[in-house]
């Protein structure tokens, strides 16, 4: 069959710039599919490296690569690729990342049966530049509707490198993603879709996720936290409200994931006290939830998570924040219990090695 005149069932998109050093390793997880149904949409977007070769080295005729000139950034080389697509399903892949073998038959599976769910993700494990896995805790994503809108709250619930979604709804009707962001344009996309349609996370480890020095996320640059804090605000009033959120709280929610080493302590205990608000406020509009098992492994996580950043100057509220935790759900900080007592016991000379 010429994959020219066929339409496949996905698209898995990517876009690389300069990603010489991992990009054979990703296209050779998505080559590797179990699923075989597929076009590999591949924008080379104005790379100045050995990238143009690598793709050049490829004979698979599922394989499509549109050419940038020069470097126009991620999202409107996304948006270049939405806009060739041909299948109905779209599953982005990035060119630092793995799939595991089986990670597109699961997601096909899953978004065939479920025609209500618009946007699926998965979850994953933490690799380092040399391939090693990171124990990293907190990094499980929400799975449920519910819970995946109570983490938007707080957090982006999506790995951007994990998705799949439907691209009638979100190219044709949201336009794809917001071309005026350099940064977190996936957060920002997925906050939108999130607020029409059902979305999900599948339970299963499907993406070797990279965390290195030159990774999208290693590279936010200063404005990324008016970017996220304005993501965040959209949300909490989405929500919750306009009239019950603090102006603060977006703010100091991103500052929790871009750089929470600027967080004083004095800050790190407000910011407790808005998540456990945040949390009140979702349950008293969402009553049904506050026994949703997902809900409350997202709470326990960010409460761990601001713990171990209070534990080495304000010990007693850290560990009062570590109990509640524990109250919350005893499996997720039991993972944040090594680093929370090295934090609690070695303060300040850990704090830079367990920042995240």
């Amino acid at each position: 069959m010429d994959a020219r005149n066929h339409e496949p069932a996905v698209t898995v998109l990517m876009s690389v710039y300069n990603g010489e050093t991992f990009l054979r390793e990703a296209i050779e997880s998505i080559l590797q599919q179990t699923w075989t149904d597929f076009e590999f949409l591949i924008v080379d977007d104005g790379s100045t490296d050995q990238t143009r070769e690598i793709l050049q080295s490829y004979n698979d005729e599922r394989i499509r690569v549109l050419d940038q000139p020069t470097n126009i950034g991620l999202a409107k080389s996304l948006n270049f690729g939405l806009r060739e697509a041909r299948a109905a399903l779209v599953a982005r892949q990035d060119a630092d990342d793995r799939s595991r073998p089986e990670r597109l038959a699961a997601q096909v599976q899953f978004m065939r049966a479920h025609r209500e769910v618009t946007l699926a993700g998965t979850q994953v494990r933490i690799l380092d530049k040399h391939g090693r896995a990171l124990r990293w805790p907190g990094w499980e994503r929400a799975t449920t509707n519910h819970a995946i809108r109570f983490q938007l709250l707080l957090d982006n619930p999506f790995i951007h490198t994990s998705v799949m979604f439907r691209r009638d709804v979100v190219w044709q009707e949201f336009g794809g993603y917001d071309e005026t962001l350099s940064t977190g344009q996936d957060f920002d996309l997925w906050s939108r879709v999130a607020a029409r349609y059902k979305v999900s996370n599948l339970p299963a480890i499907l993406i070797d996720y990279r965390f290195h020095g030159s990774s999208t996320s290693a590279r936010y640059d200063q404005n990324h936290l008016e970017r996220s804090s304005s993501i965040v605000a959209a949300n909490l009033h989405r929500y919750l409200g306009h009239e019950r959120v603090p102006e603060s709280w977006g703010r100091l929610i991103s500052s929790l994931h871009v750089d929470p080493s600027t967080l004083s302590n004095a800050e790190l205990c407000e910011l407790l006290k808005a998540v456990e608000a945040i949390y009140k406020l979702f349950i008293e509009r969402h009553p049904g939830e506050r026994q949703n098992q997902d809900v409350r492994r997202v709470l326990a996580a960010k409460i761990s998570q601001i713990a171990c950043l209070m534990a080495p100057g304000e010990r007693s509220s850290a560990l009062r924040a570590f109990r509640r935790a524990c109250g919350v759900n005893t499996k997720v900080s039991q993972s944040f219990a090594l680093k929370f007592f090295a934090l609690l016991v070695c303060g300040e000379r850990l704090r830079s090695r367990f920042s995240r």
